[in-house]
């Protein structure tokens, strides 16, 4: 019963949509955009802005914005999976003390000093952010540049109506009567 139940769900929620954008007659250079788009926003460290970035960026580029919302859903457990790297690359970069992550090192600095926590938390935020976006532009080629074959292959052909080709004497022009005033003799 429960395995119906989630394959049931994962098919209306999950694959059927995806099967439906890709069915809307997108170019293979479109989606494979617009899922390159939503995989890097969907991965960026800050919490709460993806929906809002992705839709910008969507509208900016002229994609579908449905589309790049629902790929950065998608990749969502990436974003949490990929937060900690994140911190600690951007840490890194930047030099900055290092940073406590398990749970109860961070509830002893909030107790110390709540107020340093917090600024320590947001610089490190900050950091991640730094790194994802040092690394969003040569992750979103690499993705196009993987996806754009497969789409190409995938993707069904438009449907083009071949033109007939007809010869010269064949073609009708319609005569246009011109009246006898304008007529000279």
């Amino acid at each position: 019963m429960s395995t119906s139940i989630i394959s049931s769900f994962f098919k209306h929620r999950i694959t059927q949509p995806v099967l439906n954008l890709l069915r809307q007659g997108m170019t293979p250079h479109k989606l494979a955009v617009t899922v390159a788009l939503g995989t890097v926003v969907g991965i960026l460290p800050a919490l709460g802005v993806t929906t809002v970035i992705g839709t910008a960026l969507a509208a900016r580029f002229r994609l579908n914005i449905a589309a790049t919302v629902l790929v950065s859903y998608l990749v969502h457990p990436l974003q949490l999976l990929l937060i900690i790297p994140f911190i600690k690359a951007g840490i890194f970069m930047f030099g900055l003390d290092d940073l406590k992550l398990t749970l109860d090192e961070m509830i002893a600095m909030f107790r110390i000093d709540w107020l340093a926590a917090l600024n320590k938390l947001w610089m490190a935020n900050l950091a991640a952010v730094s790194a994802w976006a040092i690394l969003a532009i040569p992750v979103g080629a690499l993705l196009y540049f993987a996806l754009l074959p497969v789409l190409k292959r995938v993707l069904p052909k438009p449907a083009t109506q071949p033109i007939p080709v007809t010869s010269i004497s064949e073609l009708a022009i319609p005569a246009i009567p011109i009246p006898e005033t304008e007529v000279q003799p």
